[in-house]
């Protein structure tokens, strides 16, 4: 069975991503967006059980300012109920979700001082997802991060930071292929050192290929290796006409899922779809392809 899902944002609902500006911080104001935002996630995770969407991933944006140093965590105390309620709900109705930090967070920046604050924000994601009382299949999606001109001690870098980082955070984390430095080869590489679960992003592969010769379904199944426990999670999308190379497109492209719905349909996968439209790309699809979930 293949089931679909979508990022972030359900363009009929409202958002679960407000946030202020830094300038007008207090605990007070972070704590009333923080919980309108749970509301807002409250009602579009109801929306896709409603309508047997049970793949979705949370917006980075849940707490404001949730990893900044300026935050003093006093969410994780005061909004502990509202999370165990999402999660509950989540769980309930077999549902998964994920969460994946932005471009920011690399985990093999060559300064210590901004690593640090890449652990706050793994710790921040990691603490989301533990709050609502979910276990380790509900996961974390990290990019390999930046080549600084050696993508060799860049990879070995990250190796020792993964290899470093405190199981709280460790256990939920996956390494998914860029469309810039790290191919699919270099994440199942680095999959193979680290003990990480690789995500396939099928567009970044087809924007920086690797693995001469393996098509969609054997590179599928070579990621699908990575796995030893949750289901297989890979990312979908389509190239957006005459936007930048790697640049996501409006909504998924029927054709061409198709033709790789062919040569992976018979393997266990959730797909996530990277599309603007979000939620409409999930229902295209299953209209078009009812053995879809």
């Amino acid at each position: 069975m293949i089931r679909i899902g979508y990022a972030c944002i359900h363009t009929a609902l409202p958002t679960a991503s407000r946030t202020f500006r830094l300038s007008g911080y207090s605990d007070a104001r972070m704590l009333e967006v923080a919980r309108a935002n749970i509301l807002a996630l409250g009602e579009i995770l109801r929306w896709n059980g409603d309508n047997g969407i049970t793949l979705f991933r949370i917006t980075s944006n849940l707490v404001p300012f949730g990893s900044h140093p300026v935050n003093s965590g006093s969410w994780k105390e005061v909004l502990q109920d509202d999370f165990r309620r999402l999660g509950a709900f989540v769980r309930e109705g077999g549902m998964r979700v994920s969460m994946h930090p932005g471009q920011h967070t690399v985990l093999n920046a060559r300064d210590e001082g901004y690593f640090a604050s890449v652990l706050r924000d793994l710790d921040y994601h990691s603490a989301v997802l533990d709050l609502m009382g979910l276990d380790e299949g509900h996961v974390v999606v990290v990019h390999g991060g930046g080549g600084y001109g050696d993508k060799g001690e860049s990879s070995a870098r990250l190796v020792r930071r993964i290899r470093g980082l405190p199981p709280v955070l460790r256990r939920r984390l996956v390494l998914e292929n860029d469309e810039r430095v790290f191919t699919a080869s270099d994440i199942l590489s680095l999959c193979s050192q680290t003990g990480l679960p690789g995500i396939l992003d099928v567009f970044h592969h087809e924007v920086l290929p690797s693995l001469e010769g393996q098509g969609a379904r054997e590179v599928t199944l070579l990621f699908r290796n990575t796995w030893k426990g949750p289901r297989q999670k890979i990312h979908y999308s389509n190239q957006a006409p005459g936007k930048r190379t790697g640049s996501h497109s409006q909504s998924i492209d029927l054709r061409s899922f198709g033709e790789f719905l062919e040569s992976v349909g018979d393997i266990e996968l959730d797909i996530m779809l990277e599309t603007k439209d979000k939620q409409a790309s999930v229902l295209a699809l299953r209209n078009a392809f009812p053995g879809l979930r």
